[in-house]
Order: C-alpha cells, then structure tokens, then sequence
C-alpha cells in the first residue's frame, strides 16, 4: 500500500507554479516519431529571423535568435541558457528531440511588408522584436526590519485557492516560504514595496496596500497575484465540522481521518495509524508545523467540507 509520505516525491518545485509560469519554453509537443525534414534556408531568411524579442507577460524576458551551423540558437537573456532549434520551415523552427522526450516549437510571424518582428510561443503568446533592448539591472536598497515587517504573514494564489506563500524576516531579509514544498527564497529590496532574487533578479515581487494603507497582495513575476489572508482563530464547534473520513483520489487504499482533539486538528493516516498535529494558518490552510505537512480543506456551495489537499497536490474526497 502507497505511503502518504511517498506523496512528497510529487511535490511542484518552485518554478510552480511561480518560475514555471514565466519561462519562455511553455510550449513543449511530443517529439513525433518521424519528424519533419530539416529545411535550407537562405541567408537571407536567417537573417530574417535573428534578433530580440520580448516577452508580452513580462518585458524583463528577453531572448535572443541568432543562427549558427544551420541552427537558431535562442538564449534566454534574464539567465544565459540556450536551446538549439532546427528549421521545419523559412518560418517555423523545433528542438531536436529522440523518442519520447518533449520537443520546443515556435513560429515567427511576417507583417503586411514581409518583415518578421513576431514569434508565437503557443501559450506564451507573442513574442515581440525589441530594438531597444538594454540588460537588466537591479540595485538593492536598504529597509529596516521595521519596515519589512508589514510583509510578514500569509498569502493566498489568485488563480488556486490551495497554493500559499508565507514572508517571514530572517536575519534582516524578506524570506518567501512555499506551502507546497517548504522551499525559501530570499529577497533583497529594490524600493519600500518591491523585491528581487539577488542570483535571479527576474524573479520580482511587487507588494501593494489598500485604501487603509495596510498591505493586501503581492505580485510575483509581474503576473501572478497573492492576495494576503487574515488571521483567523476557530472554535472547536467550527473546528468539528472539518471532522470526517477522506478517500485519496489517486489511490483508494489511502484513506485519512480528520478528528478533533482538545482544540486541535489532528490528521491520521489510518494505513499506518501516523498521526499529525495540524495549526491553522486561515481558516482552510493547516499544516504540522515539525515536518512541513500541509492539509488545506475544501467546502462546496453548502459550505460543506467535501474534499482535502495534502501535501499541495492529493486530493482527497470526503466518504462519511
């Protein structure tokens, strides 16, 4: 019988949902086993398709085409990799990739004058030409803990109410703490409300307050929005209605308990009877604060909880 503790091996790695959404090469098709021909193009069709060009998510993502030995070499101007690409077409350019690895494949776009200042990267949208590209630079700034501590607490995904970061200071710097891996990231500040990776300046975060002039979201990455949560303190009576048997979705032989315990949640895995302590965090987020467990729970439109997620990514349906 599977382990819940085998679920750690699914874990997203942090280039989630946070770097992973930003990266240039999103658009990956199965390598087909007989792959198109590889096209000869001219001088002046390399020429065509050589340049800069910028991301429409994020103007600091830059790449840069250039042609070597019958090859389009891209490289990712926010981090110096490259990817080799061959032509399909005058146009149309792929990884070369064997069996079932994942090929990359892009295709630039003429305007009405025949000019190519566009490439579609599928679900990275399109790529425009950037004649005035200039290397990214960022400087730190200094901010006393005072004044980095209104960042600190827990915030909640735009787009998936189980994904959570938490800030918290750590010898004088804003820590960023996954809810799904326990990775950290630590930021330097660039102004009062923004911050950057030191060895991966694209990685940004942009903070921003309400009308009260507290802080309410951060963006990261220039695109994804973390609303900050409230704190919120349960009673036992709120507590006890968590309480009930879940059924792993991937594996029915996993089933988990939810009971409370004086006034605490406590989660038991009753294939081996382990049992975890859970402190809530909001009113849906918890987690077993020695070994990084976290359990967010689900109600549907009665207000009913009717599914769990562990660990960031099991699912777990309500069965009692």
């Amino acid at each position: 019988m599977a382990c819940i503790n085998n679920l750690f091996k699914n874990r997203l790695l942090i280039t989630l949902f946070l770097l992973g959404s930003c990266f240039f090469f999103a658009d990956r098709v199965k390598a087909q086993e007989n792959q198109k021909a590889r096209a000869s193009l001219s001088e002046q069709e390399w020429k065509a398709v050589t340049g800069i060009f910028q991301s429409p998510q994020n103007n600091d993502m830059n790449v840069r085409f250039t042609a070597r030995d019958n090859m389009l070499i891209a490289k990712l101007l926010w981090n110096g990799n490259e990817l080799h690409l061959l032509p399909e077409s005058p146009l149309e350019f792929s990884s070369n990739q064997e069996g079932n690895q994942e090929s990359v494949h892009i295709t630039f776009i003429k305007d009405s004058s025949g000019a190519v200042n566009e490439v579609k990267v599928a679900d990275n949208g399109v790529w425009k030409r950037n004649n005035n590209y200039t290397p990214l630079t960022k400087k730190e700034i200094e901010l006393s803990p005072d004044q980095l501590k209104q960042f600190e607490g827990l915030y909640q995904f735009q787009g998936d109410a189980t994904r959570f970061i938490e800030f918290s200071l750590q010898g004088g710097q804003l820590v960023l703490k996954q809810s799904w891996d326990g990775e950290q990231r630590f930021f330097v500040p660039e102004s009062a409300m923004d911050f950057f990776v030191k060895d991966f300046p694209l990685f940004t975060l942009n903070f921003s307050k309400d009308k009260d002039g507290n802080i309410n979201q951060v963006i990261a990455f220039k695109k994804d929005v973390w609303v900050k949560s409230k704190k919120h303190s349960l009673s036992v009576n709120e507590l006890k209605s968590y309480e009930g048997k879940f059924r792993s979705n991937d594996d029915p032989d996993n089933i988990v308990q939810l009971t409370v315990v004086k006034d605490h949640l406590v989660i038991k895995q009753l294939w081996d009877k382990t049992e975890r302590v859970l402190q809530p965090k909001t009113d849906c987020y918890f987690i077993s604060e020695g070994e990084f467990y976290p359990v967010v729970i689900h109600k549907n439109k009665d207000a009913v909880v009717n599914e769990i997620t562990v660990l960031g990514t099991s699912v777990f349906s309500r069965i009692n």
